[in-house]
């Protein structure tokens, strides 16, 4: 043995020299002490057990006491002795390693410890809570020696814990197929399988021919075939009933017994690995599912949020690591010089999205189409209010600086839609995707060869046009250059008079809102500050809650004449305008909450009016937005 420090392993090495799990306290403690004297050169930790070995090898033993790897046996102070629960880990690991080779040996059982073993070294519990545990570890990593209680008044099985639970169950199943090589049990047992599974009889064949031409492979197939389990249950099920006719066991008899109780546990425990593992799958598809669906991109928090058909939350359906595996695999698996399925964008503020490829360039291309109108309308009205004060812009004469004022209301207006548009795989997936001769019609708008679309281009705004439009808006003299003189001169006075009177207004303003504030908050105001955090968590980063009605609109709203459209709009939002009016009579802030408001929507939309519509699933979204916008502006 290599020199150590370590009392735990000393004392099992002490004990196997002794050949006794009992070693007198008095006697190690001088054993330690040697050990120290002659090993201190190359271990200087020995130095505490130099002089009175004793206190030091106290403090030592405490956490392997603790650990139920040594007890302290004191009922006679002076044969004050330690056992040593590694030494029947040793042992019984050499009669499992001998089991191996000869199946038809016993297991090792509490029968064969010494009856002053103290109870609590022991790990004693029902086989199918132990065997369980053993078979998530595997490795057989622990120290414990483990008593697993088997059912029918059977001896308990004794097994070390720092042996693989895998030995276990091989030397199990080598006993049963030792029984069912015997011609009388082979046939008798495949017979009783045949009658109970009609229809599967080939099935039930080809699973007993199996397990008696290759049982060490019992375990790969109860990991990967779905029959086996239940084939597996049943074959127990038979042998149990069939013993329970015998009167006295002999000690073949009680291995067996033994064997048939483990290999049921083990099949149980695959067949409820296998059920989560499916669940799992499921979830995991149910996840890339609906990351392929509106709003197309996510962040990890609304991936966690995920529910299935019935509204069931698909986290507890998946494990993390396996969602992080997932996670991992689509956004780096990918064939040669293509990008990976699953893409990742951050945005200025740090929120981190993911987004199927495939999906992001028809996502600018409808987030520029949804923008369209934001900024014409917005940029119409700004400049009619600088032309109205004889004033002018760089952007509305210069199309680099129109481009350029256009990227800023971007990044402002859909900081999705901008990170998307500077995003580094942009120009990669367009390379991709032309070189692939895929989805041409999906992103020829966006780039001209290998180089992004101007803004204008991309969000099919005119510079122009929105001058004109906000030209349009002036009073007529602001196009006849002397009335325009005559009115730019007064208009200097008068903005000096009005800054006077904006003052006065605002002071005024001040005073009005100190006084408001200081009264306490209605219901109303209640509720209203409600559905304002409701609308913080409804409504992605960058985006408003009109912009996602609108979004929401069009896809339940699929009526081909603007005028039956604009129709169908109105009936829905009056009958969600009469359902929330209802509501807000008997609802307060506190129960004003994402759930009640994704109930509320649920109980609409299942009503037989609503069930007409096709896209449910959209116009869920949308019940949801306008009940949330309904309250915040009431």
């Amino acid at each position: 043995m290599a020199a150590t420090s370590d009392v735990g392993v000393l004392l099992r090495f002490y004990a196997t020299k002794q050949n006794s799990p009992f070693v007198l306290y008095s006697d190690f403690a001088d054993y330690l002490k040697r050990y120290a004297q002659h090993n201190l050169e190359q271990l200087p930790d020995l130095a505490v057990y130099l002089g009175n070995p004793v206190p030091q090898m106290e403090k030592a033993l405490e956490p392997l006491v603790n650990s139920r790897q040594v007890a302290i046996l004191d009922s006679n102070p002076s044969k004050k002795e330690i056992f040593v629960t590694g030494y029947f880990n040793s042992l019984f690991g050499k009669r499992y390693a001998d089991l191996q080779k000869n199946p038809k040996n016993t297991f090792p059982t509490v029968q064969d410890l010494p009856k002053r073993i103290p109870e609590n070294v022991l790990v004693k519990a029902e086989h199918s809570d132990l065997l369980f545990e053993l078979l998530k570890k595997q490795d057989g990593g622990d120290s414990n020696l483990y008593a697993i209680v088997v059912p029918t008044g059977l001896p308990s099985v004794v097994f070390p814990g720092d042996t693989p639970i895998s030995i276990l169950v091989n030397v199990s199943f080598q006993k049963i197929h030792i029984m069912l090589s015997k011609a009388e049990s082979h046939d008798y047992y495949l017979k009783k399988l045949s009658i109970s599974n009609p229809g599967k009889e080939m099935s039930v064949k080809n699973f007993f021919n199996q397990f008696i031409k290759n049982p060490e492979e019992t375990m790969q197939s109860l990991r990967t075939s779905s029959d086996c389990y239940y084939f597996w249950e049943q074959l127990c099920y038979f042998i149990k009933k069939d013993y329970e006719k015998v009167q006295d066991f002999t000690q073949e008899d009680v291995s067996i017994l033994q064997a048939v109780a483990i290999a049921e546990i083990v099949a149980t425990f695959y067949k409820n690995e296998s059920a989560k593992t499916m669940q799992q799958e499921l979830a995991l598809k149910s996840v890339q599912s609906q990351m392929k669906k509106p709003p197309f991109y996510f962040t990890m928090d609304a991936i966690l949020k995920f529910t299935d058909a019935k509204g069931v939350p698909l986290q507890g359906q998946y494990s993390d690591e396996a969602l992080k595996h997932f996670l991992e695999k689509e956004t780096t698996d990918a064939l040669k010089n293509r990008l990976p399925n699953l893409l990742v964008f951050k945005t200025a503020s740090g929120s981190r999205y993911f987004i199927y490829k495939e999906k992001v360039f028809p996502l600018v291309l409808r987030m520029c189409d949804e923008l369209h109108d934001t900024i014409h309308d917005e940029l119409k009205q700004e400049w009619h209010d600088i032309l109205k004060k004889y004033e002018t812009l760089p952007e509305m004469n210069d199309d680099m600086a129109f481009n350029a004022r256009l990227e800023k209301e971007v990044e402002k207006l859909s900081p999705i839609l901008y990170s998307l548009l500077n995003a580094t795989f942009l120009s990669v997936l367009n390379m991709e995707m032309t070189s692939a001769q895929q989805n041409e019609n999906s992103h020829a708008n966006i780039f001209y060869g290998d180089e992004l679309l101007p803004y204008a281009t991309l969000l099919m705004l005119s510079r122009r046009t929105i001058l004109y439009d906000a030209k349009i808006l002036l009073p007529f003299w602001y196009t006849i250059p002397f009335f325009s003189w005559i009115a730019k001169l007064f208009g200097k006075k008068k903005k000096a008079d009005k800054k006077s009177n904006n003052d006065a207004a605002e002071e005024s303003e001040a005073q009005e809102e100190s006084s408001s504030k200081s009264k306490s908050k209605s219901k109303k105001a209640d509720l209203i500050s409600a559905a304002a955090k409701l609308e913080a968590s409804l409504v992605p980063e960058g985006s408003t809650i009109e912009r996602e009605l609108n979004l929401y609109r069009k896809q339940w709203n699929i009526m081909i004449t603007k005028e039956a459209s604009l129709n169908l709009t109105n009936d829905v939002n009056s009958l969600i305008r009469d359902y929330t009016r209802k509501i807000v009579r008997s609802i307060n802030s506190k129960s004003f909450t994402i759930d009640r408001i994704q109930n509320l929507a649920e109980t609409f939309c299942k009503s037989p009016n609503m069930q007409q519509i096709h896209d449910q699933s959209s116009l869920y979204m949308y019940v949801q937005l306008y009940m949330v916008h309904l309250v915040k502006n009431m």
